[in-house]
């Protein structure tokens, strides 16, 4: 057991019914019963103020947590250890770690008006004794079910002036009848963590979050993700310093799930944080298993294909689904090698790396002028070596050709001219419609890729459409490209658990996706895709040859996306090769590995 903070779902009134915890709850009630009367026959014939009322205004100010009203009823010396805003803060600490939802102070019997001290003194300025009160304080809390009760006693001194009562505070009177009392602490206790599974069932993480250990080790390692450490700096009133959650990848992304939530006790502690008094805990949820969409097999199998000496990676999805099957990534990670350590962020290429995505992007604005009624396969376009400023790859030019074979051949010049007819709009709302632009659903395993609009740029028009300027995607967003046209013209939304709702959304019509299939199909059978052919098996595919700059020299990054077999799509894949060169010669025969290793065995 440790001491520590911890924010739970909601507490209880003092009926039992239950109360958000959406801000500190504070209500002060005053049971005064013969309060009126004490006061009424004292009046006009006691000199003294009314012990009643001063203890009901110190009762009513510290059960409203009034710090200016407090602070202004405490004898000299109190008033000057104990300023308003150092009593706010302090107050506000007091309740912050106890969880303290709610706070009811009354007093339970009518304090007595003091007799007179006989003292030495002239009769001008008698001296009275310190009143008694006897008070009650009752605290809900989200660390236990039960209402606390606290009861004991504060005195109230006469000032020397003879026209107040003030308190004689003492932060002890926060925790009346608790000797040694110096705060509230929530202990807490976690339940074993829960483990991570593929699809069919073999564990991939397992164990409590201080021993986890990874079967496979470094298989999946940066998506699976590593344990850390939470440092001062990332401490949160929910998540103390040294506390032990997800780090990366689906350790971090499903944290709360695995983890679930502690059970929780609360305490009264002493200036060493031991407890003094325990209350009943309020249960904790243990968590529960991720049952991931990834296959182990799949994994397997898709990471012996990528090359060793290639720096990139891949990504293999159902398209009817949307499961991810499998993420490769070129650096190799053990996440049992990281447990519980700090500042270890693996860099997951096909999740989280944003590339320009090159010719791959031809899809989009082909679907879209097809979609549109804009175009058709067989639509005549010019294929110049320069247009309005757009290049073709290595300067190549043709007279005319249709738009089946500016996809084939990956005409840059072609496409230009298909986005210029579309525009800027048309264009954007396609983007988007496959994924752009869109948050993913988990942030913290995914990043989002971008196709910022135009605005007005005929050239960043033209140059996006073959996936340059400022366009941005991972390797998983040009996957759910690819298997987007094997799906029909739906999208399903990438997911990485079974238990994630299955969402799909069409895109572009049945009859859209077939002929934007047949012209993939005829990149690999007889245009910049041939590398990516197998015996036997239909392949779509679409190539891409991303140019960057790299410290004033022109570098190339490969990609290739497809699906197969074509005619009845089991899996999509994307290939990335960071500088890896042309797309046709270095990504797509990666893919072929891929798929010879992969289909065998894909569900």
């Amino acid at each position: 057991m440790r001491i520590e903070s911890f924010r739970t779902p909601r507490g209880t009134d003092l009926n039992g019914t239950p109360v958000k915890r959406t801000a500190l709850l504070i209500l002060a009630t005053l049971l005064v019963a013969g309060a009126v009367s004490a006061c009424t026959s004292t009046e006009g014939t006691d000199p003294l103020p009314s012990t009643a009322r001063a203890a009901d205004e110190f009762i009513d100010a510290l059960g409203k947590m009034d710090h200016e009203t407090l602070s202004s009823l405490f004898t000299e010396s109190a008033s000057a250890e104990w300023p308003a805003e150092k009593l706010r803060r302090w107050l506000k600490q007091r309740l912050d770690e106890g969880l303290i939802d709610e706070i009811v102070v009354h007093r339970s019997a009518t304090p007595p008006q003091p007799a007179r001290v006989e003292t030495e003194e002239d009769e001008l300025a008698p001296a009275y004794e310190a009143v008694p009160v006897k008070y009650e304080v009752l605290y809900n809390s989200g660390a236990t079910p039960e209402t606390v009760s606290l009861s004991g006693i504060f005195e109230l001194s006469l000032d020397d002036e003879g026209e107040r009562w003030l308190v004689e505070w003492s932060p002890e009177l926060l925790w009346p009848g608790v000797d040694g009392a110096t705060q509230f602490g929530v202990l807490t206790k976690w339940s074993k963590r829960a483990p991570i599974k593929d699809r069919d069932g073999r564990v991939l993480a397992k164990g409590d979050a201080a021993k986890r250990t990874y079967p496979f080790g470094t298989l999946a390692g940066s998506t699976i993700g590593h344990i850390e450490t939470v440092t001062k700096k990332e401490a949160t009133e929910d998540l103390e310093e040294g506390a032990l959650v997800g780090g990366s990848g689906l350790e971090a992304a499903f944290n709360e799930q695995l983890s679930g939530t502690p059970t929780v006790h609360l305490a009264i502690v002493d200036g060493d944080g031991k407890p003094i008094e325990r209350y009943p805990p309020v249960p904790g949820i243990p968590g529960e298993t991720l049952r991931t969409t990834l296959d182990v097999e799949v994994q397997q199998r898709a990471e012996a294909a990528y090359p060793p000496d290639e720096v990139g990676g891949a990504v293999v999805i159902q398209p009817a689904t949307g499961d991810v099957l499998a993420v490769v990534d070129s650096s190799e990670f053990g996440p049992g090698n990281y447990v519980g350590a700090t500042g270890v962020a693996p860099f997951n290429r096909p999740l989280v790396g944003r590339y320009p995505p090159g010719s791959t992007m031809k899809v989009i604005p082909t679907s879209a002028a097809l979609d549109t009624g804009l175009m058709t396969p067989q639509t005549t376009l010019s294929g110049p070596a320069e247009y309005k400023g757009v290049r073709n790859f290595e300067s190549s030019a043709y007279a005319s050709l249709s738009l089946a074979d500016a996809v084939k051949f990956s005409v840059n010049t072609a496409i230009a001219q298909v986005a210029e007819r579309l525009g800027e709009k048309r264009l954007t709302k396609y983007a988007e419609r496959f994924g752009f632009n869109q948050e993913p659903r988990n942030l913290l395993l995914v990043a989002e890729s971008q196709f910022p609009p135009p605005a007005g740029s005929l050239s960043d028009l033209m140059w996006s459409s073959i996936g340059q300027a400022q366009v941005l995607a991972t390797p998983l967003q040009m996957a759910s490209v690819a298997a987007t046209i094997a799906n029909d013209g739906v999208r399903m939304e990438p997911r990485f658990s079974l238990d994630e709702r299955k969402r799909g959304t069409r895109v572009i019509s049945r009859q859209t996706a077939a002929e934007v299939t047949a012209m993939m199909e005829a990149v690999v059978q007889g245009g910049t895709g041939t590398n990516a052919q197998i015996a036997g098996v239909s392949v779509a595919g679409k190539t891409g040859t991303a140019e960057v700059d790299v410290a004033g020299k022109r570098q190339n990054h490969a990609w290739f996306i497809s699906f197969a077999p074509s005619s009845a799509p089991r899996i999509a894949v994307a290939v990335v090769s960071e500088y890896g060169g042309v797309g046709g010669q270095v990504a797509a025969p990666i893919a072929r590995q891929i798929y010879l290793g992969v289909l065998p065995v894909a569900p």
